[in-house]
């Protein structure tokens, strides 16, 4: 029924506007310079009128039936439904609201006694901070101390016993060459180290102002061969020095380069337990010229064999052995010395069975 009452509606309105038009079309013929054309464009205008009333009255028509209507039976059709009392919908709104509050009390507490937990580790870790910092500054000092201490130690023992065989000869009323020859070295062991303590002071400084640079490596070789006979931890060693040439000139300063090969010395004696052959041998390699330090201790494992050069790091005794117990500085501070001269410090097998320390360090220019 509705669909018909929907179709006859639209029907009755638009036969209507459909005949309109139809009037307007067949007087819409026109007639040029006829009598009647002044009545021809007034019949037309009221055409369009009709067709565009009759359009706007179907389109209210179409919205009553298909969009108006709808609705109201929608809303007719809530009024009838049952509604909770307004009381309990109140009562309900209230409850919650009520929740939310206590909800939100307790959500307040949890957050102040995390912001004071978040707080008091904040404080904890500034502390944390600080001291880590204090650590770092005393680790450094400690490395500083460390480093002067290796570095002085060799000269100081030499001098040391030096000293000794001084007091033992004048003890014998010994000639006065061999004390002299004691005297030189006790002044050469509190120069070089004068010298280490002005490097240590001034760490800038150019190794380009050496006044000992270059040197002849075979001199020095054979004055710490010398001087290996009053060192505690060397005086024990058979050193054995082999050369193919009278001389080896090199671009280094010669107080460096006894310096590490002292220290090279004093690994192998600590590896041997201060008892053995070291054989230093010397060659040149074109622009290069070559020393092997060669012993019969365990050698050094291939694994090891850089990080040994690495600072702290040791393989030495710590206690119960004869050699001393490292700090792994002497290897760090010699390979940085050669290098800076533009050489290098490697470690391999040795023939001997135990390790082999080679130094490369350059011929002077001409």
């Amino acid at each position: 029924m509705q669909n018909r009452a929907r179709w006859l509606l639209l029907a009755a309105v638009l036969v209507p506007g459909l005949v309109v038009g139809a009037m307007a079309t067949s007087l819409l013929t026109p007639v040029d310079g006829g009598p009647h054309a002044w009545a021809t464009e007034t019949t037309l205008w009221l055409g369009i009128a009709a067709v565009l009333a009759v359009t706007f009255g179907l389109g209210l028509a179409a919205m009553r039936l298909w969009i108006i209507g709808p609705v109201e039976r929608i809303a007719r059709h809530m009024e009838d439904l049952p509604l909770p009392p307004e009381s309990d919908a109140l009562a309900r709104i209230e409850a919650a609201l009520d929740w939310y509050r206590r909800q939100n009390a307790r959500d307040r507490v949890l957050l102040a006694g995390q912001l004071g937990a978040v707080e008091a580790l904040r404080d904890e870790a500034a502390g944390a901070r600080q001291q880590l910092h204090e650590a770092d500054r005393l680790a450094l000092i400690g490395r500083v101390a460390m480093g002067v201490s290796h570095e002085l130690g060799g000269p100081l023992a030499l001098l040391t016993g030096w000293l000794e065989r001084l007091r033992t000869l004048e003890a014998a009323d010994a000639p006065a060459a061999q004390r002299t020859r004691c005297i030189d070295e006790v002044e050469r062991a509190a120069q070089q180290i004068e010298r280490l303590l002005t490097e240590l002071a001034r760490p800038g400084l150019q190794r380009t102002r050496d006044a000992d640079r270059p040197c002849d490596l075979l001199a020095v070789v054979l004055r710490l061969q010398g001087q290996a006979e009053q060192h505690p931890r060397l005086k024990q060693l058979q050193i054995q020095v082999d050369a193919n040439e009278p001389t080896h000139p090199a671009d280094a300063s010669a107080s460096h380069v006894e310096q590490v090969l002292l220290n090279l010395l004093l690994n192998a004696a600590d590896a041997m337990r201060r008892q053995g052959a070291v054989t230093i041998r010397l060659a040149r390699d074109g622009g290069w010229q070559v020393i092997d330090v060669d012993d019969a201790g365990p050698g050094v494992a291939p694994a090891l064999r850089e990080q040994i050069f690495e600072p702290l790091f040791s393989t030495r005794e710590t206690a119960g052995g004869v050699g001393q117990s490292g700090w792994g500085l002497g290897l760090a501070v010699s390979r940085r010395t050669i290098a800076g001269y533009g050489g290098s410090l490697t470690v391999a097998d040795s023939p001997q069975g135990g390790a082999r320390f080679r130094l490369r360090l350059p011929v002077p220019p001409r």
